[in-house]
């Protein structure tokens, strides 16, 4: 049951984070796109300290890393405020995650989606691209049975969001790696903490 709720809690925080994004972009597209260029100067800033110019051609230019930076801010921001309101309603117990706590786990699981990205990238490019040919495909087929005039499907494409579906399902993936790692361990502690107490 755990299990369940956290999956959803993670796919329910993606979702209401690309709503924001692209209800921002039909309300002010012009502050959305300061934004991405924002994102992307400070990202090619952090790429200057390599003179060939390979690092910023393979992170600003293919795996677009400026875009990814948005929605993950956008979804640092949702998962803080979502965190922040159910401790206030249903108050903060041991089991309950903080608001530190909850942010810094996403935090974590984005920086180690964008490494195995780029790793990936680096070592089989053409499975990186065929994930976002693929996740390109499902976004077109979902907009356009959405909106068949094609608006949202440019939209979506606009804001990279079949680039940040494929992030999204390698944070769920190592998310529940952990999950299912840390439960392995509680279970081996537990028979550990039985065989003690029995022997």
């Amino acid at each position: 049951m755990y299990m369940i709720r956290y999956v959803m809690s993670r796919i329910f925080v993606f979702w209401l984070s690309v709503a924001i994004l692209v209800y921002g972009w039909f309300s002010n597209a012009r502050l959305v796109n300061d934004g991405f260029g924002a994102s992307e100067a400070f990202v090619k800033s952090l790429t200057k300290m390599d003179v060939s110019g390979k690092t910023e051609t393979v992170i600003v230019h293919i795996l677009h890393l400026g875009d990814l930076l948005v929605i993950g801010i956008i979804m640092l921001a949702v998962t803080f405020v979502l965190t922040a309101l159910r401790n206030l309603v249903l108050g903060s117990g041991k089991q309950r995650m903080t608001v530190i706590k909850a942010v810094a786990h996403l935090l974590v699981l984005l920086v180690l989606a964008y490494v195995i990205l780029a790793a990936v990238w680096w070592y089989d490019a053409r499975r990186v691209n065929a994930w976002f040919d693929a996740s390109t495909v499902l976004i077109g087929h979902v907009a356009m049975a959405i909106d068949p005039r094609g608006q949202l499907d440019l939209v979506l494409r606009t804001l990279g969001l079949p680039r940040h579906l494929v992030v999204a399902c390698l944070m769920l993936a190592l998310a529940l790696v952990w999950e299912i790692l840390k439960w392995a361990l509680r279970g081996t502690r537990a028979r550990l903490a039985r065989s003690q107490a029995s022997a």
